[in-house]
Protein backbone atom coordinates (compact mmCIF):
# COMPACT_ATOMS: atom_id res chain seq x y z
CA UNK A 1 0.00 0.00 0.00
CA UNK A 2 1.07 3.49 -1.05
CA UNK A 3 1.76 6.07 1.64
CA UNK A 4 -0.11 8.46 1.74
CA UNK A 5 0.82 12.26 1.53
CA UNK A 6 0.93 14.85 4.41
CA UNK A 7 -2.11 16.63 4.74
CA UNK A 8 -2.03 20.61 5.30
CA UNK A 9 -4.29 21.70 7.82
CA UNK A 10 -4.85 25.27 8.74
CA UNK A 11 -4.70 26.69 11.77
CA UNK A 12 -4.67 30.12 13.85
CA UNK A 13 -3.58 31.50 16.47
CA UNK A 14 -3.18 34.80 18.92
CA UNK A 15 -0.73 36.95 20.03
CA UNK A 16 -2.49 38.41 22.81
CA UNK A 17 -0.88 41.48 24.55
CA UNK A 18 -1.27 43.87 27.26
CA UNK A 19 0.90 46.36 28.67
CA UNK A 20 3.81 45.45 26.67
CA UNK A 21 3.70 42.23 27.81
CA UNK A 22 2.45 38.94 25.82
CA UNK A 23 0.21 35.82 27.16
CA UNK A 24 1.40 32.37 26.60
CA UNK A 25 0.43 29.22 27.63
CA UNK A 26 2.22 25.82 28.32
CA UNK A 27 1.00 23.38 26.13
CA UNK A 28 -0.56 20.18 28.02
CA UNK A 29 -1.24 18.30 24.73
CA UNK A 30 0.85 17.23 21.80
CA UNK A 31 2.38 18.71 19.67
CA UNK A 32 4.49 20.41 21.47
CA UNK A 33 3.29 19.49 25.34
CA UNK A 34 5.33 20.88 28.18
CA UNK A 35 6.35 23.76 25.37
CA UNK A 36 5.34 27.25 26.02
CA UNK A 37 3.06 28.72 23.22
CA UNK A 38 0.47 31.72 21.74
CA UNK A 39 -3.06 30.21 22.26
CA UNK A 40 -4.40 28.75 18.94
CA UNK A 41 -5.70 25.93 17.12
CA UNK A 42 -7.45 24.62 13.83
CA UNK A 43 -9.31 26.30 11.55
CA UNK A 44 -12.67 24.92 11.68
CA UNK A 45 -15.11 23.91 8.26
CA UNK A 46 -17.30 27.03 7.72
CA UNK A 47 -15.24 30.00 10.17
CA UNK A 48 -12.20 32.00 8.77
CA UNK A 49 -8.51 32.17 10.25
CA UNK A 50 -9.62 35.74 12.15
CA UNK A 51 -12.66 33.38 13.73
CA UNK A 52 -10.82 30.67 14.64
CA UNK A 53 -8.49 32.49 16.27
CA UNK A 54 -10.83 34.54 18.14
CA UNK A 55 -12.89 31.23 19.14
CA UNK A 56 -9.63 29.69 20.55
CA UNK A 57 -8.26 32.27 22.61
CA UNK A 58 -11.97 32.19 23.96
CA UNK A 59 -12.02 28.43 24.61
CA UNK A 60 -8.08 27.77 25.95
CA UNK A 61 -8.00 30.94 27.86
CA UNK A 62 -11.65 32.69 28.57
CA UNK A 63 -10.48 35.88 26.86
CA UNK A 64 -12.77 38.00 24.48
CA UNK A 65 -9.90 39.45 22.51
CA UNK A 66 -10.08 42.41 19.81
CA UNK A 67 -7.79 41.68 16.76
CA UNK A 68 -5.94 44.31 15.33
CA UNK A 69 -4.15 42.72 12.51
CA UNK A 70 -2.20 39.44 10.74
CA UNK A 71 0.78 39.57 12.43
CA UNK A 72 2.82 36.66 10.94
CA UNK A 73 1.87 33.12 8.89
CA UNK A 74 3.99 30.63 9.41
CA UNK A 75 4.35 26.86 7.77
CA UNK A 76 5.37 24.12 10.29
CA UNK A 77 6.49 21.24 8.30
CA UNK A 78 5.78 16.99 9.61
CA UNK A 79 9.16 16.53 10.73
CA UNK A 80 9.54 19.90 13.12
CA UNK A 81 6.63 18.44 14.44
CA UNK A 82 7.75 15.21 15.84
CA UNK A 83 7.40 11.34 15.20
CA UNK A 84 4.17 10.46 13.84
CA UNK A 85 2.63 13.66 12.19
CA UNK A 86 1.98 13.47 8.85
CA UNK A 87 0.77 16.98 8.60
CA UNK A 88 1.66 20.02 7.87
CA UNK A 89 0.85 22.98 9.43
CA UNK A 90 -0.16 26.41 8.07
CA UNK A 91 -0.80 29.07 11.12
CA UNK A 92 -1.96 32.50 10.77
CA UNK A 93 -1.27 34.22 13.97
CA UNK A 94 -3.05 37.32 14.64
CA UNK A 95 -2.17 40.53 16.87
CA UNK A 96 -4.66 40.77 19.83
CA UNK A 97 -5.92 43.07 22.83
CA UNK A 98 -7.62 41.27 25.68
CA UNK A 99 -11.49 43.25 26.15
CA UNK A 100 -13.41 41.04 28.28
CA UNK A 101 -12.84 38.05 30.52
CA UNK A 102 -10.11 37.00 32.59
CA UNK A 103 -7.75 34.12 32.57
CA UNK A 104 -9.57 30.42 33.25
CA UNK A 105 -7.43 27.62 30.94
CA UNK A 106 -9.77 24.87 29.98
CA UNK A 107 -7.26 21.98 30.29
CA UNK A 108 -5.70 22.22 26.84
CA UNK A 109 -2.83 23.96 28.77
CA UNK A 110 -0.85 23.63 32.37
CA UNK A 111 -0.28 27.17 33.04
CA UNK A 112 0.15 30.69 31.72
CA UNK A 113 1.88 33.63 32.44
CA UNK A 114 2.25 37.31 31.06
CA UNK A 115 5.73 38.07 29.73
CA UNK A 116 7.64 40.43 28.39
CA UNK A 117 9.22 39.67 24.64
CA UNK A 118 12.80 39.18 26.18
CA UNK A 119 11.31 36.75 29.05
CA UNK A 120 10.17 33.98 26.20
CA UNK A 121 14.23 33.86 26.02
CA UNK A 122 13.84 31.66 29.62
CA UNK A 123 11.13 29.75 28.70
CA UNK A 124 11.33 26.27 27.02
CA UNK A 125 9.32 27.54 24.00
CA UNK A 126 10.15 26.80 20.10
CA UNK A 127 12.18 29.31 17.88
CA UNK A 128 9.35 30.44 15.92
CA UNK A 129 8.15 31.63 19.42
CA UNK A 130 10.97 33.57 19.79
CA UNK A 131 11.30 34.92 16.62
CA UNK A 132 7.73 36.08 16.72
CA UNK A 133 8.03 38.00 20.33
CA UNK A 134 11.42 39.48 18.79
CA UNK A 135 9.14 41.17 16.27
CA UNK A 136 6.53 42.16 18.19
CA UNK A 137 9.36 44.05 20.93
CA UNK A 138 10.92 45.75 17.19
CA UNK A 139 6.96 46.65 16.42
CA UNK A 140 6.71 48.17 19.94
CA UNK A 141 9.47 50.53 19.20
CA UNK A 142 8.39 51.84 16.05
Amino acid sequence: MAKRPPKIVLGAGTLVHRDGRLLVVKRGEEPNRGLWAFPGGRVEVGETPMQAAVRETKEEVGLDVEIEGVFDVVTYMPEELGKGYRMQVVLVDYLARPNGGRVRLNGESSDYRWVLPDGLKRLDTTQQMRDCAAKFARLRKR
